[in-house]
């Protein structure tokens, strides 16, 4: 009887008490080298995180951690659409569960900054069926069109290149991707890497990073 009282009181607790996590999307600001300010987005799951920033030009990929408040990304560094060219390590504090202000650097440039980040929730979409539609690329000179049909990829860009894989929902938050581009010559290749949708003055606009041993992959749909 008394075992069984414990058991309950446990169940009550955790369900009382709901265990804070950092999974989701980060988005900021930071500088370069006292230079600024340049958009940062930061997707988060478990210890996995990738990252871009559009006005740097620069898609991340590695891993997240966390403890007593304070935490580390150690990321690969690629060029958008382009080629590795370097890794950064950012560190600092999470303040009240939803900022994170620190400081990082790069090797082997030895560029340095401030950084400063706000999860958000609002204005991303959680994963879903919304994103099963036709998508279509905005602001880029690559010209994707892409179909997604019960979490599969299939598409093309302007210069013939082909999209196949799978997008699935990896949290709340954040979708998984594993997309293959084909007849595209050295970008051909498996990309692996996340995406999210967020809501932009009523429209849905659905960003994508990848990236494997060599190249970056990122697309800016709606």
């Amino acid at each position: 009887m008394k075992f069984s009282k414990i058991i309950k009181f446990i169940i009550v607790l955790s369900i009382s008490f709901p265990v804070y996590s950092n999974n989701g999307i980060w988005e900021g600001i930071f500088d370069i080298n006292g230079h600024g300010s340049y958009d940062f987005t930061g997707l988060i799951n478990s210890k996995y995180a990738s990252a871009y920033t559009k006005k740097a030009k620069v898609v991340y990929s590695g891993t997240f951690k966390e403890k007593n408040n304070y935490f580390t990304w150690s990321l690969s560094m690629y060029l958008k659409d382009g080629t590795k060219f370097g890794t950064a390590e950012i560190k600092g504090k999470i303040i009240d569960k939803n900022i994170m202000s620190g400081k990082w650097t790069t090797e082997p440039a030895k560029d340095y900054g401030n950084i400063y980040l706000i999860k958000k929730n609002n204005t991303i979409l959680n994963t879903g069926k919304i994103i099963n539609r036709k998508w279509v690329a905005k602001e880029t000179n690559i010209k994707q069109k892409i179909i997604i049909k019960d979490n599969k990829i299939i598409g093309k860009d302007n210069n013939n290149c082909n999209y196949y894989g799978e997008i699935k929902p990896l949290n709340k938050k954040i979708y998984t991707t594993n997309i293959e581009i084909a007849s595209c010559g050295v970008s051909d290749g498996i990309y692996s890497g996340m995406a999210h949708i967020k809501k932009d003055n009523e429209k849905y606009n659905l960003f994508v990073t990848g990236t494997n041993k060599n190249f970056s992959l990122f697309m800016m749909l709606e």
